[in-house]
């Protein structure tokens, strides 16, 4: 559901973001701009595979199967 706060680890980063699995099997994007509220410049310089983060749900496309997650509106003392 959007809006909800989900913890996963970090699988795979690309050079636009990060792939978080969120339950078994489930894994969704985490663009580089929701990544941080600070720019960065590359991904590995904010997380790495195996990390463990707290991310929201922004958006579900249920016909595309694809689920868009931020960390950045993740309350801070969850990031």
């Amino acid at each position: 559901m959007a809006g909800q706060k989900l913890r996963g680890r970090v699988t795979k980063l690309v050079p636009f973001g990060v792939f978080v699995e969120v339950a078994d099997g489930v894994e969704g994007l985490v663009h580089l701009r929701e990544l941080t509220s600070t720019p960065a410049q590359s991904v590995a310089d904010v997380v790495r595979a195996g990390d463990e983060i707290t991310v929201v749900v922004t958006e579900i496309d249920r016909q595309r199967r694809t689920l868009a997650l931020s960390r950045r509106q993740a309350p801070p003392e969850y990031r």
